[in-house]
């Protein structure tokens, strides 16, 4: 799984999450067993808590890369494929790497998941 955006701390385990105009968060998960802690069911596999800021341990964002023959991407996955989708801007890297023109600007290329080593970069978050 590829994670990114914003995500929280909250009760020992990492939820994505989403800022509420009354500056509390919802806490998103896609475990049934977080029911168990006080999450209720919104849809399909979606499960949602609302909680005060003061009650996550910590915010950050993450923001994944892919590490394909060497070289970093940005990374995303395919859902009808299964497989990660690689995109540069970097015509001279996509032209050596076999990428596609996607767009004006845009090169990109699907790989398996075993040719790329997914990277996390956490950084703090703050809701000032």
């Amino acid at each position: 799984m590829i994670r990114k955006g914003k995500y929280a701390m909250y009760n020992g385990s990492e939820y994505s999450f989403r800022l509420l105009e009354d500056k509390s968060i919802r806490l998103i998960s896609n475990k049934q067993s977080d029911l168990s802690q006080g999450f209720k069911h919104l849809d399909e596999n979606i499960y949602i808590k609302n909680v005060s800021v003061e009650e996550v341990e910590n915010l950050f964002k993450i923001n994944s890369k892919a590490k394909y023959k060497g070289e970093l991407f940005s990374a995303s996955e395919d859902g009808k494929t299964g497989k990660v989708l690689l995109d540069t801007t970097n015509t001279e890297l996509a032209k050596k790497m076999d990428f596609e023109r996607t767009d004006k600007y845009m090169y990109s290329k699907y790989v398996e998941w075993d040719e790329v080593e997914i990277i996390e970069e956490k950084k703090p978050y703050t809701l000032d």
